[in-house]
């Protein structure tokens, strides 16, 4: 193992260790004496790579984002494209214990995004991205005829990528009324009317 990889294997021990503190703590309470405990490693090599909690967060934000575009990249585009967007929009859905914990890191995430610059446009950027993504599966489903010609596909992806996001945070709010089931079956609903139409 060559010295950079080894310091970005860390830095991901690290953010890994971030995670789950947030997931169990919340932004505010979180503190680079935690998240090196949780690492297993000291606070000073956490801010061997880290120089402050700040600069540590914005690596955790942009961490989030890439595990959940890995995970989109590991769908494979087939037909029919109906059931891709459903699997895409997925990816984005707490529908495992790990998903569950990653929202509550994201929601932590996106509330300091208000107040820090930098994370907004971390958290700004990673959108644009989903919904260009989003965009050109709608444009995919319209070449294959699954999808109506007269559809708006960038209205639509922003459309579904604000309903998805509704459902992560009705069941950060609530729970079981909004379980891994419902949250599931209304995705499934709302991409059967889209593509009926």
């Amino acid at each position: 193992m060559t010295l950079h990889e080894d310091a970005d294997t860390r830095r991901g021990q690290v953010a890994s260790a971030l995670m789950s503190v947030v997931a169990d703590k919340g932004l505010a309470r979180t503190t680079l004496a935690d998240v090196a405990r949780t690492a297993g490693v000291s606070v000073g090599l956490v801010q061997r790579y880290f120089r402050s909690k700040d600069e540590l967060l914005r690596f955790g934000i942009a961490y989030v984002y890439r595990r959940s575009e890995e995970r989109i990249a590991a769908i494979p585009v087939e037909a029919p494209v109906r059931k891709f967007v459903v699997r895409l929009m997925e990816t984005s859905l707490p529908l495992t214990s790990e998903r569950r914990a990653e929202l509550r890191v994201w929601l932590s995430f996106v509330q300091a995004s208000l107040t820090d610059a930098d994370m907004a446009a971390i958290h700004r950027d990673a959108t644009v991205r989903l919904l260009r993504g989003v965009d050109e599966a709608l444009r995919g489903a319209q070449r294959a005829g699954e999808l109506g010609a007269d559809i708006d596909t960038e209205e639509e992806a922003a459309a579904l990528v604000a309903f998805v996001d509704g459902l992560c945070l009705h069941h950060a709010a609530t729970g079981d009324e909004f379980g891994a089931s419902r949250i599931g079956a209304a995705l499934a609903t709302y991409v059967d009317r889209l593509f009926d139409r």
